[in-house]
């Protein structure tokens, strides 16, 4: 190792010389660069994803503005463009990968989405993979031993940590149900998690861990998560949100904040997701059926959720009795900004709110026949390629 090279921490150690760099002056080198790029960018280190996400610098880095990130949302076989470009984003045919006799999306993290693609040679078997569609890269996962089984499936990456490497969390439930809806014959059955099966990247392998929370959790298909900090968050029927690492060795729960605590009959599990490097969550309470609320965990060490928001249904909808997670539904929440997307369902809209100004916006119409679609956010990654993918 030439001298002056050494790692941080010993004697002699010169920073990257693009460490050196204030932050108005990367910004505007960045400024400068192509798109793709741009994105690329965001995943060199921490301090760089701060800086070009950062609402300050909004004005200098036009290029980044996807409607701010976000540029469309997976759900069923269709994808919806919010950038007001005219033609979808991305073909959500997907037709870059390998033929098979139906393919599913099941999530999407970071740019990233795992799917389910149902085998030709026996649709009631299917292979999980991890797709990138900015740049039509992907990797076939091997089998985890449950692929006659569907179970609830999620994905995990963060960019930053690494551009590569990710991971597949499949619960094992009990009772799960095969391709054609099969049960087992234990009808004392109620679908809690019984264990988690979970694929590295890094490893190329499965490894299951049993159940490690401390009672029987239920979790839905249909149901969004959060991942960051290499935990992966999920909405239960318990009415608390339940975490497990990327080990399988780390796993906790999260009282809702204290108003729901005692859910009433009409109020939804409520959606979760993460904004400015928090964890947000969204639903009515017992005091106020007939507004939406929003709660943000500042402190993830504390489990202490803060109230930041809420807003009435007459101003949201122009109507007042509206059932959360029925009538309409919270699909995504900006990552870097005060902005929630909603869905009306039966009416087929998409939608966004801002907190701050209080506007609410028509996005598009929506396609789609179910109330109950996973409504998957969709940012782009132009970065390196996936490990070990085609």
């Amino acid at each position: 190792m030439a001298e002056g090279d050494s790692r941080d921490g010993r004697r002699g150690w010169i920073p990257p010389p693009a460490e050196k760099l204030t932050d108005d002056l990367l910004v505007e080198i960045l400024s400068r660069v192509p798109y793709k790029s741009l994105c690329r960018s965001k995943c060199v280190s921490r301090r760089w994803r701060r800086v070009i996400s950062h609402p300050d610098h909004r004005h200098l880095l036009p290029r980044y503005h996807l409607g701010d990130a976000i540029v469309g949302f997976f759900y069923s076989d269709t994808f919806t463009n919010v950038t007001g470009e005219g033609r979808p984003f991305v073909d959500p045919s997907l037709p870059f990968l390998p033929k098979c006799e139906f393919l599913n999306v099941v999530d999407s993290c970071n740019g990233l989405l795992l799917c389910r693609c149902w085998r030709l040679a026996d649709p009631r078997r299917f292979d999980y993979l991890v797709v990138n569609p900015a740049t039509e890269q992907w990797v076939i996962l091997p089998d985890s031993g449950w692929s006659d089984k569907v179970q609830t499936a999620r994905l995990g990456f963060d960019p930053v940590v690494s551009s590569s490497h990710f991971h597949v969390f499949e619960f094992v439930e009990d009772g799960a149900g095969d391709a054609d809806g099969n049960v087992d014959d234990d009808d004392d059955f109620d679908g809690h998690v019984k264990g988690v099966e979970i694929y590295s990247s890094v490893t190329g392998e499965w490894s299951h861990k049993d159940n490690g929370w401390d009672w029987e959790i239920r979790i839905r298909d249909e149901w969004n998560s959060v991942f960051f900090d290499g935990v992966l968050h999920l909405i239960t029927l318990e009415y608390v949100v339940a975490a497990v690492d990327v080990e399988g060795n780390a796993w906790r729960t999260i009282p809702m904040p204290q108003s729901l605590v005692e859910p009433f009959d009409g109020i939804g599990e409520g959606f979760i997701g993460l904004s400015q490097g928090s964890l947000y969550f969204v639903n009515t309470d017992h005091d106020e059926p007939y507004k939406v609320s929003v709660w943000v965990l500042e402190d993830y060490s504390s489990e202490q959720w803060i109230w930041k928001h809420t807003v009435s249904h007459l101003h949201l909808f122009r109507t007042k009795r509206l059932l959360f997670g029925h009538d309409y539904k919270v699909v995504s929440i900006h990552p870097e900004g005060n902005i929630i997307f909603l869905v009306l369902p039966h009416s087929k809209i998409l939608m966004s709110y801002e907190m701050e100004s209080r506007e609410v916006c028509f996005i598009c119409g929506i396609g789609g026949s179910s109330d109950w679609l996973l409504y998957l956010p969709y940012v782009p990654l132009y970065s390196e390629s996936l490990a070990d993918g085609h």
